[in-house]
């Protein structure tokens, strides 16, 4: 039997869902009025005959029974008495038994008609059984049902995403729905992709968030996506119902900070395949201007309709209602003093915040943070909130000049040396390198975690990363305001990752400054890239030789030093270790490197390099997007080619794809059995054929057999529910109405 956990929702929250349930039950229109002013009335009903019905509602889930009682009799049963209305009606979160029932009833009588108009905690639970439709509406609701909750940790999330199913769990009690929410849903049922952009902070990691626990909530499988696209490959199921999700896709910072990981085609190829999946679902986010760098940077994503996929947050989702919700949802969940959250409850307050230009869902946040977990003046919260508005940057630098100790900012820089999440024990094993111990790392973690850094349990261990964006945002610019900061950086340097940090966050190409320090350091550069250019991956992967000989091409050109280039010179002469490449877009970047060079030596090895290069890559075509992924990866290497050995590749792999292709079109022309390749796979083979000018290996008749096996498998596939209607118009007059009245019970909660 279903059950609803009451305890998540906000106490306007509980009055609005029990406005919503009674009207249902009752036939009756009821009004909500403010609460503080209500004289122990929260919703009413006023018939035309002057008789009146009023509801109270008592959202004291942590107070219990007994206090409940203790209050009713001794003070809502005088206000009862004093209004004297015709029928009264108590609601409320706790859970009832027939002697409180009791007890209460006599409390409130001859208003409240009969114990059945007291509704406790299982007959509210009855009640939205009952009227599913109201659970619907009311998101946070429905999300948190047993159902729901059960889902976000149960089997049908893989276990390396049950850290981020945690996530989920937390992003639910903040959120607050807005139009974007029913405009990305409407992508994603009708596309099945969604990339979710725009400016920093404006909350597409919360929505991505709520609607991958939508569609778990549905029966879809989470797979978190944190490195490439060959994660949702290899864990594709056809099936079974996914819903793949991957945050920042094009890195955090800038598009070059992913430095190829993310290779374009490999991306688009699985967004087709998402596409042509009725039960997968693939949920990205990035910054709208990542976006628009990698399109151009890559004509493959610029010719790829990214607008029909994409849904763009902007402050004008954030409607006066929606940016009220937020506020509320983070001030009535945070840990302030009480006397602070009333003091967010008067509208001169309130109105400043959500009416200001610069409104944003994580400053809001990260200010709340600040003064919960590090102290801050509760007195000053207004204050900090508006002028972290104005200066968004401003409350990371107050945290960081005012509030933390060199250790704290040796960590913070640590953090921002590596371009991901860091195991606890590679943290500990650099921090001890460094000369630093166990205990100040640990009171250092103590400090942050929660604020500028986050940590979270995963298999196999706890891994500690920032808390959100804006805190690399805000030290990248921190350290580039003064450059005896970038010295610093690099004198902590222990691993590869962090010397491929450091150019990626501050490449040289894009500020003198930067460039100044790189060239004065350059001695410092050589030694930090020979000690790490052989050092043990921070992350568990084996060592990419290919990856570390071209970052350290660019950055032997960029300091002018032939020592790191011959660490890369090195490297790529080696077959063995060119054959053990882990990614083709790094691949592709150290074969465009070394073209640029005209020393003898240099094209020597290009040549070596490029018939490597072709080996590997036609080394697995054992499927559609390998023979895919193979041809667009020569065709990008085919200009830096000064022999015939790629056009050569070509030409067989060209014979190879046919083949294949007419092995799956054998397979679902068969009527006899079932297919045994996937259905997402031919519709791929289907539309490479119809894009092109090669005809398709099958004849007409086996063609429209396989059109027809496959419009079969599209109906099968195909989830079966309703998309629930969230959204309701309400005028501006009730919705200021409304927005009072919900934060006025950041005053009068007593719970």
């Amino acid at each position: 039997m279903e059950t609803f956990d009451l305890t998540r929702l906000t106490d306007f929250d509980f009055e609005a869902v029990c406005k919503d349930l009674l009207e249902e039950e009752l036939g009756v229109r009821l009004e909500i009025f403010s609460a503080g002013a209500d004289g122990g009335v929260d919703l009413r009903h006023l018939r035309p005959a002057g008789e009146s019905l009023i509801v109270q509602c008592k959202h004291w889930h942590r107070s219990g029974r007994a206090k409940l009682i203790e209050h009713i009799e001794n003070v809502e049963s005088v206000k009862v008495e004093k209004l004297k209305p015709q029928r009264y009606i108590l609601a409320t979160s706790v859970p009832l038994t027939k002697g409180a029932k009791d007890k209460l009833f006599d409390a409130l009588k001859p208003y409240v008609l009969t114990p059945s108009d007291i509704y406790g905690k299982d007959e509210i639970d009855a009640l939205l059984r009952k009227h599913d439709h109201v659970v619907r509406r009311h998101l946070r609701l429905w999300l948190t049902s047993a159902s729901v909750l059960n889902s976000l940790l149960a089997k049908n999330v893989l276990t390396r995403s049950q850290a981020l199913a945690r996530e989920f769990d937390k992003t639910l009690w903040t959120y607050a729905i807005n139009p974007s929410y029913a405009r990305a849903l409407e992508v994603l049922d009708d596309k099945r992709v969604c990339v979710i952009a725009g400016i920093p902070g404006i909350g597409k990691t919360t929505l991505s968030r709520v609607l991958s626990a939508h569609y778990m909530a549905l029966g879809y499988e989470l797979v978190e996506i944190s490195e490439d696209a060959d994660e949702a490959n290899r864990m594709w199921d056809d099936e079974l119902s996914q819903v793949f999700y991957y945050d920042d896709f094009l890195g955090q910072t800038t598009f070059d900070e992913k430095l190829g990981k993310n290779e374009d085609s490999r991306l688009l190829s699985l967004m087709r395949r998402a596409s042509s999946s009725p039960n997968k679902r693939f949920i990205l986010t990035t910054r709208e201007y990542i976006l628009a760098q990698a399109r151009r940077r890559y004509e493959r994503l610029d010719r790829h309709s990214f607008d029909v996929h994409t849904c763009v947050i902007d402050l004008e989702d954030y409607t006066y209602r929606a940016r009220a919700s937020i506020l509320y949802n983070h001030v009535y969940c945070s840990q302030l003093p009480q006397a602070v959250k009333e003091s967010i409850a008067d509208p001169r307050v309130y109105n400043q915040i959500i009416e200001h230009r610069n409104f944003n869902p994580r400053i809001i946040a990260a200010t709340l943070a600040d003064h919960e977990f590090l102290s801050g003046r509760p007195e000053s919260l207004v204050d900090d909130l508006i002028a972290n508005l104005e200066h968004p940057q401003r409350i990371w630098d107050h945290i960081v000049r005012n509030q933390l100790d060199e250790t704290d900012v040796k960590l913070l820089k640590i953090m921002l040396s590596f371009l991901g999440d860091l195991h606890l024990s590679v943290l500990e094993e650099l921090w001890v390198e460094l000369g630093e111990s166990l205990r100040t790392l640990r009171r250092a973690l103590n400090v942050l975690d929660g604020t500028m850094l986050k940590s979270v349990q995963q298999i196999p261990g706890v891994y500690v990363g920032f808390h959100n964006p804006s805190v690399r945002d805000y030290l990248v610019s921190y350290v580039k305001s003064d450059m005896e900061e970038m010295v610093s950086l690099v004198s902590i340097v222990k691993r590869f990752e962090q010397l491929e940090a450091l150019w990626a966050l501050f490449p040289p190409t894009v500020n003198v400054a930067v460039a100044d320090v790189y060239r004065k350091r350059k001695e410092q550069f050589e030694d930090v890239a020979s000690g790490v250019f052989h050092a043990e991956p921070a992350y568990q992967q084996k060592k990419d030789y290919v990856r570390r000989a071209w970052l350290c091409l660019e950055l032997g050109r960029g300091v002018n030093s032939q020592v790191i280039q011959n660490l890369a010179l090195d490297a790529a002469s080696v077959e063995n270790l060119v054959l053990n490449a882990s990614d083709s877009t790094d691949l592709v970047s150290l074969l465009q490197s070394l073209s640029r060079d005209e020393e003898p030596r240099v094209r020597e090895i290009l040549v070596e390099c490029i018939e490597w290069a072709v080996e590997w890559i036609l080394s697995d075509l054992s499927d559609w997007n390998l023979i895919q992924e193979a041809d667009e990866f020569l065709r990008a290497i085919e200009e830096y080619d000064p022999t015939a050995e790629v056009s050569e590749a070509l030409d067989r792999l060209d014979s190879i794809r046919d083949d294949y292709a007419e092995g799956a079109f054998e397979d679902w022309a068969e009527t006899r059995r079932d297919p045994t390749g996937s259905g997402s796979e031919m519709k791929q083979i289907i539309g490479y054929y119809e894009g092109s000018d090669t005809d398709a290996p099958v004849d007409r008749d086996d063609y429209g057999v396989v059109l027809q096996r496959l419009d079969d498998y599209d109906s099968t596939h195909r989830p079966n529910y309703s998309t629930p209607r969230i959204e309701r118009a309400i005028s501006a007059r009730s919705e200021a109405r409304e927005i009072q009245s919900m934060m006025q019970t950041l005053r009068t909660s007593s719970d």
